[in-house]
């Protein structure tokens, strides 16, 4: 019995307070529609608790209602090492996301951010740049317009192959190994 969760739309976020990518994966008639968006925001060192607080609720509330259809959604896991002011609300968005899409009983799979690298690249310390090549060879119809987008894309793809999904991409060595290191959350639950 397979502990991969099933899924026909995959949906995945690349969180940051600035522009987080998204990316969508569903199969319409036997085929995979690759789609991609952007939540883009903007704040100022100087922004008081209240306008910070309404910035991540509106970030949270776009993505979240990008996603509220999937029946799977990946989300980049927080980089814990990352520095600068505004890691704390960084994290915040993070976990407003995360608790949003739970809340809904949605299943979530959280994947570090190398890990992302190394099922798009087959190195876990692949720069955007390669992460974005990589998947416009992935998914070459889909319209990828940022480095952000494209990470989410790289996501999605996980998502679908770690559902056990037909999917349109080889699977090599270097991406199975991140697939059995990676499993949906819901199978990793149990009961007493």
């Amino acid at each position: 019995m397979s502990t991969r969760t099933a899924a026909t739309t995959v949906a995945a976020i690349d969180p940051s307070l600035a522009s987080t990518g998204l990316a969508r994966l569903t199969t319409r008639e036997g085929r995979w529609v690759a789609e991609t968006s952007l939540v883009t925001s903007t704040g100022r060192r100087s922004d008081t608790l209240r306008q910070r607080h309404q910035r991540l609720r509106d970030i949270t509330t776009d993505v979240t209602d990008y996603v509220a259809d999937a029946d799977l959604v990946v989300i980049e896991g927080p980089a814990m090492a990352s520095r600068g002011g505004s890691t704390v609300d960084r994290h915040g968005l993070w976990w407003r996301i995360v608790a949003t899409v739970t809340d809904r009983s949605t299943p979530m799979l959280v994947v570090p951010p190398t890990s992302r690298a190394k099922f798009a690249t087959g190195k876990g310390n692949a720069d955007k740049a390669a992460v974005a090549a990589a998947v416009v060879r992935m998914w070459p119809e889909a319209d990828i317009a940022t480095s952000d987008a494209a990470d989410a894309l790289a996501l999605a793809s996980l998502g679908a192959a770690a559902a056990d999904l037909p999917v349109p991409f080889p699977l090599p060595q270097y991406r199975t190994d991140v697939l059995a290191a990676v499993v949906p959350e819901p199978s990793k639950e149990h009961t007493p």
